[in-house]
Order: structure tokens, then sequence, then C-alpha cells
């Protein structure tokens, strides 16, 4: 290998550079919406989790990564007829086989989340039953529009930021404060999904 290709890759894999054409975006074959990978330099990781420069332009595509990555899990994946069982009373749903167990839920969340954000939300909206990850049978969501927000960085250090963000829904403009913490180079929200979104 060249030098000059190793320092590019180097760059690329440090963040340095972008990707550029070099990046591609493919959908699942399922074509379910707001689930999208993204091949970028660092493996596991997906387009906006890769930042690691924190701007008011910045946060705003991590928020929609992360909201894709909330509804996606609170919709249980891509099951469309569940499995489904009676516990205590209520009606839960197993998750999808990729997000099923909880080593592949926690994983899946962290893409976004700090550990902390995704333990709690593992811990407090899931269940594991027979050794899968299963969820109260019902749909969640808002129609609030973070891909259309604006952001005002309201703190930040070398490792942790607090950002107000003003994000359209249903003709008025709500008020949401996100907290989040620098892991291993990249930004993660510091917060369960269930309070932010």
């Amino acid at each position: 290998m060249n030098k000059k290709v190793l320092l590019s890759s180097l760059a690329l894999s440090l963040g340095l550079v972008s990707a550029g054409s070099g990046a591609f975006a493919a959908s699942p074959s399922f074509g379910i919406e707001g689930v999208k990978s993204v091949a970028v330099s660092a493996p596991g990781k997906e387009g906006p989790a890769t930042i690691n420069n924190l701007t008011v332009k910045s946060v705003i595509p991590l928020l929609v990564h992360a909201k894709k990555l909330y509804t996606y899990t609170s919709r249980g994946g891509v099951t469309y007829q569940p499995e489904t069982f009676q516990y205590k009373g209520t009606e839960y749903r197993y998750l999808s086989s990729d997000i099923g167990s909880k080593q592949q839920l926690m994983s899946y969340v962290k893409r976004a989340y700090t550990h902390n954000a995704a333990a709690f939300y593992v811990q407090t909206q899931f269940l594991e039953q027979n050794g899968r990850m299963a969820q109260v049978n019902t749909d969640i969501g808002n129609s609030m529009q973070y891909d259309k927000a604006t952001a005002r960085m309201v703190s930040k250090t070398a490792a942790t930021a607090v950002f107000e963000l003003s994000v359209p829904d249903q003709g008025t403009n709500q008020s949401v404060v996100v907290k989040l913490k620098k892991v291993s180079g990249y930004w993660r929200i510091d917060m369960s999904p269930d309070t932010l979104f």
C-alpha cells in the first residue's frame, strides 16, 4: 500500500476528512422508512453517528439519526406480525431477530446514544423473556420534525454538550433540550431515547 493511500485511509478513519463519493447508502430490503445502513469509515458506525466536531449544524443529523433508531426499536424492529404473549395481564411482542437479544438491542441503540442512556432505555422499556427481548405491544411516536429543527448551543466542553432545539410540531415549535457526551471520539446523546422523543 503506498504512502498516499495509507495517509488518506488514516485521515478518513480519524474523521479528519469525509468519505465523499466513497460512501454509499443502502435501504434495507424490507423497505422500512426511517432505517438506513450507511457505509462509513469506522466499522459499526452509521453516518451521523460519526460526528466528532459538534456544532449547531451537525447536531441535527445526529438527532435525526437517533430518532430513526428509536422509532425502529419502539416498533419492534422489522416485525410486521409480531409474536405476542401475555405477561402480568399486558400483551407484549418479541422484537425482530436483528435486535432480538439484549446485546443486539444495546449495540443498535448505542449507535447514537451513550452506554448509560442505552442501558436505561433497554432496562425500562423492554422485557427479557425466554432469552428474547420484548416490549409492550403498542405503537408510539410523535409528529415532531427533527429534520427541520434549529439548534442553539447552551454549553460545550471537550467531553459534554447541551443544545436547545426548536422543533416544528404540527404548526408550532417545541423546545427540546438535548444532552450529549463524547464517547471514543464521537458524540452520543446522553439521554434515554424515550425521554427525548
